[in-house]
C-alpha cells in the first residue's frame, strides 16, 4: 500500500478531508501522537500512530503523503462504493464452487499473508499442522520481509502445540524468528471462539474456518468473509483487549 492509499484511508470517513489533512500533517511532525487532538479532528489515534511510525521525522514526505491522501479520498467518493467484504468458504473435495462464489480459505489466507507489508495476526481456537502448513511458507516468508507476525496461542486445542513448534521451526530455517510472537489471552478472558487472520490492520479473514486440515481444506463446510477497510482495526483492538 502506497502513503497517498495508506493516508486516504485515514481520511476517508472524515467530514472535511481537507482539514483532517492539515491536522495530521502537524500531528505526524510531533514527537509522540496527541490522541486527544487526533479525535478532536477526527481521526483515529491508534491509526495516526501507524502513520507516525511509517513515516518517522520525513516532514517532506508527510506532507506529500496527506496532500495525495486528500486527492486520493476525492478520487474514493467521485465512483460508486463497492461492498467492502467478499464471501470466502471451504467446500469438501470436489464440490463445485456456486455462482458467485469466488474464493476459498485456504487461497484467501495465502492471499492475506503474501501481500502483508507491516503486521499479521493470527487468532484461532483450534490449531494443527495439517491447517498450518497451507500458510507456513508463506509465514515464514513475511517475517523474512520484515512482517512481524503475532499468533494468539488457542487454549483448548490438543493439537497446537506440536503445530506451533513445527511453524516456529519453519520461521527459523527461511525467516527471521525475531518477528513472530506467540501471545497468550488473559487468565479472566473469555473463550476465544472467534477465527481471524489480519494483514496490516487492513483487510481481514473473519469466519467459521479454524486453522485445521478439516477447516481450510475439508471436509468441513466453512463459510467466512474477507473484510477491508478501517474496520479490521476494530477488530484487533477487541483481541488485543483479551490478550495478555
Amino acid at each position: 500500500m502506497d502513503d497517498a492509499e495508506l493516508v486516504g484511508g485515514v481520511l476517508l470517513d472524515v467530514a472535511d478531508p481537507n482539514a483532517a489533512a492539515r491536522a495530521l500533517a502537524d500531528l505526524l511532525t510531533q514527537a509522540t501522537t496527541d490522541r486527544a487532538a487526533a479525535r478532536a479532528a477526527g481521526l483515529d489515534p491508534d491509526l495516526v500512530a501507524v502513520l507516525a511510525n511509517r513515516f518517522r521525522t520525513d516532514h517532506a514526505r508527510i506532507q506529500n503523503a496527506c496532500s495525495l491522501g486528500t486527492a486520493w479520498v476525492s478520487g474514493r467518493k467521485s465512483v460508486p462504493v463497492e461492498e467492502p467484504w467478499e464471501l470466502v468458504a471451504s467446500l469438501p473435495s470436489g464440490t463445485p464452487l456456486p455462482t458467485g462464489l469466488h474464493h476459498t480459505t485456504a487461497e484467501t489466507l495465502v492471499q492475506l499473508v503474501s501481500a502483508s507489508s507491516r503486521t499479521l495476526r493470527i487468532v484461532a481456537p483450534f490449531i494443527d499442522w495439517l491447517g498450518l502448513s497451507f500458510i507456513a511458507d508463506a509465514l515464514s516468508a513475511a517475517t523474512a520481509r520484515g512482517v512481524s507476525l503475532q499468533v494468539l496461542l488457542p487454549t483448548r486445542s490438543t493439537h497446537a502445540s506440536e503445530a506451533l513448534q513445527e511453524l516456529e521451526d519453519t520461521i527459523r530455517r527461511e525467516g527471521d524468528i525475531a518477528r513472530y510472537t506467540l501471545s497468550a489471552l488473559r487468565t479472566d478472558a473469555p473463550w476465544a471462539h472467534l477465527k481471524v487472520l489480519s494483514s496490516d490492520s487492513h483487510a481481514a479473514y473473519i469466519g467459521s474456518a479454524n486453522v485445521t486440515g478439516a477447516g481450510i481444506s475439508g471436509p468441513n463446510l466453512e463459510l467466512g468473509v474477507l473484510v477491508r477497510g478501517r474496520a479490521v482495526a476494530v477488530v484487533e483492538r477487541l483481541i488485543e483487549t483479551f490478550a495478555a
